[in-house]
C-alpha cells in the first residue's frame, strides 16, 4: 500500500510554493479555487517526475502474459474465449444486472455489435471491470475527491468513452451539476437507453424523473474539440474529466491524451473579470493490461499534464496498487 509521508507532503508543497504565495493577493471565491487545489496536491502526495524510472517500474500487472493482439480494438469471435481475461463481463448476455453500492442496475448490451468487425472498434458495446470498480469508487461520499471539493453540486464532469452502460453518469448524477457521457455515435443509442431505464428514482414506476446527464457524440480521432464545446454550450469549460478504461491500444494513445488536453484548455483565466478559474482536474482509470502501451501512454499524457498516481489509502481495495488497477490525476501543464 502507498504510504504519504512528510517528505511528500513537503515536496508537494515546495512545488506550489508559487501557486499559494499568488493566493496570498487574492479574496473571496478565488481564495477558495486555490484552497481547493492545495488540499488536492496535499492529499495525492508524490508527483510523477520521471516516467522512465518511477512510474513505469511500479506497475503490477494481472495478466503479464496479455499480447498485443488480445488488447486490439476489435473483440471479434476469435477473442470471444480471451475477453474475460481482459476485464470485460459477460460478453454473450444481452442483459446484465449489476449492484452498485446498494444500487441495482439493468444494462442492456448487444453481443452482436460487439463480435462485429466495425471499423473503429466494438470495445464500447460492452460492459468492464473497470467502470464497476470505478462506480463504486465513486459512490462513496468520503471520495477524496468529494472531501477535497473537487467535485461538488456545482460541477459539471465529462465522461470520455463512455460505452454503452451508463452507469458511471447515473452514479455521478446525484453528486453533482450535470454528467456529460461521450462516446462514437455507435454506442450512444444504447447508452442513453440505459440510462433513461437507471436513473429513474423509482424502477417500479414508469415516471423517468428529469435528470441531469446528456449523451454526446465525441470521437477523440475525428472530432474537433472546440466545435464540439460550442456546440454543446460547454465553452466555459469542465470541471472535471473522467476517463475509465480507455487506453487499450497504442492507436488511441495520440488521440486520447490531446483530447483531454483540448477540453482542460476550455478553463481559461478571465481577464475581463479578474478571476481564476479552478482548472479542469482530468481523472484516469484503467486495467493494467499491456506494460507498453501503459507506458507510452504515461510518457504522452506526463508530457502535457503534471500527473499523479493516486495513491492506495485513497483508494477501495479493488483500485489499490496490487490490483491490476491504476488511477491517475492529471492538470495540464500551463504553455
Amino acid at each position: 500500500m502507498f504510504n504519504r509521508s512528510a517528505e511528500a507532503h513537503s515536496a508537494a508543497a515546495i512545488f506550489d510554493k508559487t501557486a499559494k504565495a499568488t493566493t496570498a493577493s487574492l479574496t473571496g471565491a478565488q481564495h477558495v479555487v486555490a484552497g481547493i487545489m492545495d488540499a488536492l496536491v496535499a492529499q495525492l502526495g508524490d508527483e510523477v517526475q520521471d516516467v522512465d524510472e518511477g512510474e513505469q517500474r511500479s506497475i503490477v500487472l494481472i495478466m503479464p502474459g496479455v499480447s498485443e493482439a488480445r488488447a486490439s480494438k476489435n473483440v471479434g469471435p476469435r477473442l470471444q474465449h480471451m475477453v474475460m481475461d481482459l476485464g470485460m463481463l459477460n460478453p454473450k448476455a444481452t442483459v446484465l444486472d449489476i449492484a452498485i453500492a446498494g444500487r441495482d442496475f439493468e444494462i442492456t448490451q448487444s453481443p452482436g455489435l460487439l463480435q462485429s468487425s466495425r471499423d473503429g472498434g466494438t470495445t464500447g458495446a460492452a460492459v468492464w471491470q473497470s467502470t464497476l470498480r470505478c462506480s463504486e469508487w465513486l459512490a462513496s461520499p468520503t471520495n477524496f475527491l468529494y472531501t477535497s471539493g473537487i467535485l461538488s453540486s456545482g460541477s459539471l464532469v465529462l465522461e470520455l468513452g463512455a460505452g454503452i452502460s451508463g452507469i458511471l453518469p447515473c452514479i455521478l448524477a446525484s453528486h453533482v451539476k450535470k454528467v456529460v457521457a461521450t462516446d462514437q455515435p455507435y454506442t450512444l443509442r444504447a447508452l442513453q437507453s440505459n440510462i433513461e431505464l437507471n436513473a429513474r428514482s423509482n424502477r417500479t414506476t414508469n415516471n423517468v424523473k428529469n435528470y441531469n446527464i446528456e449523451v454526446c457524440p465525441l470521437d477523440w480521432e475525428k472530432d474537433d474539440v472546440a466545435g464540439f464545446l460550442h456546440a454543446h454550450g460547454f465553452q466555459g469549460g469542465l470541471d472535471v474529466i473522467l476517463a475509465c478504461d480507455c487506453i487499450y491500444n497504442y492507436a488511441l494513445i495520440e488521440p486520447f491524451v490531446q483530447t483531454c488536453a483540448d477540453l482542460c484548455r476550455s478553463r481559461h483565466r478571465d481577464d475581463d473579470n479578474h478571476t481564476i478559474n479552478r482548472p479542469t482536474i482530468c481523472v484516469v482509470v484503467q486495467q493494467l493490461r499491456q506494460a507498453e502501451v501503459f507506458e507510452q501512454w504515461m510518457s504522452a499524457f506526463h508530457k502535457l499534464f503534471r500527473s499523479w498516481r493516486v495513491p492506495s489509502d485513497l483508494l477501495p481495495r479493488d483500485l489499490r496498487e496490487d490490483s491490476g488497477f491504476a488511477v491517475h490525476v492529471g492538470i495540464l501543464r500551463s504553455r
